[in-house]
């Protein structure tokens, strides 16, 4: 796991879409490093985070790395923060995960990178953003999210392909850019 963003002062909104931390993986990420910067709560996003699309269960390895270190480092709760709308028990229940998804506010959908979505979370699970980190694959919905909510983020690679809106809007692209913008010697 890389760090990025320690030495930055945020100045512009653009800076919040720089994450504290980067990794190949879900399976890269250094928890005991999370651990000793105060993490007590973790936040994955489960689509090409936790999984590639159109795959129903999560790989048995990621199960138990997760398991494993969340007893290890003795981390307070797993939540599954998607903007996926299906149900989404299956991979919650083998990690004794909560799970946040988009909800409707008066007229409007709360998803990430929405902080009320984050807020939500924290009201729930009883944390202060401080305390959590959000961990995912997409600079806008997760790293930009959870910076602008007070919490500590770490970027993976996605698993896999992107969906089809993904490609369209050229997310990918647009975000390697704005890494290379503020890191020279990133590599995508």
């Amino acid at each position: 796991m890389k760090a990025y963003r320690h030495s930055i002062q945020r100045k512009h909104k653009k800076e919040f879409f720089i994450p504290d931390f980067t990794a190949t993986g879900i399976l890269d990420i250094d928890f005991l490093k999370l651990k000793e910067k105060g993490i007590k709560h973790l936040l994955i996003d489960l689509d090409l985070t936790l999984r590639k699309k159109r795959i129903y269960s999560l790989d048995p390895d990621i199960e138990d790395f997760l398991l494993e270190n969340m007893k290890r480092y003795k981390f307070k709760s797993l939540s599954i923060a998607s903007n996926n709308m299906t149900p989404l028990g299956r991979y919650a229940r083998p990690l004794n995960a909560h799970v946040f998804q988009p909800y409707i506010s008066g007229l409007k959908l709360i998803r990430k990178p929405n902080t009320l979505f984050f807020q939500r979370i924290l009201e729930t699970i009883h944390a202060s953003a401080q305390e959590c980190v959000m961990i995912g694959d997409k600079l806008k919905g997760d790293v930009f999210g959870g910076n602008m909510t007070g919490m500590k983020t770490v970027l993976v690679e996605p698993r896999g392909n992107d969906y089809w809106y993904d490609k369209i809007l050229r997310t990918r692209h647009r975000e390697q850019r704005a890494m290379r913008t503020y890191f020279p010697d990133y590599e995508a």
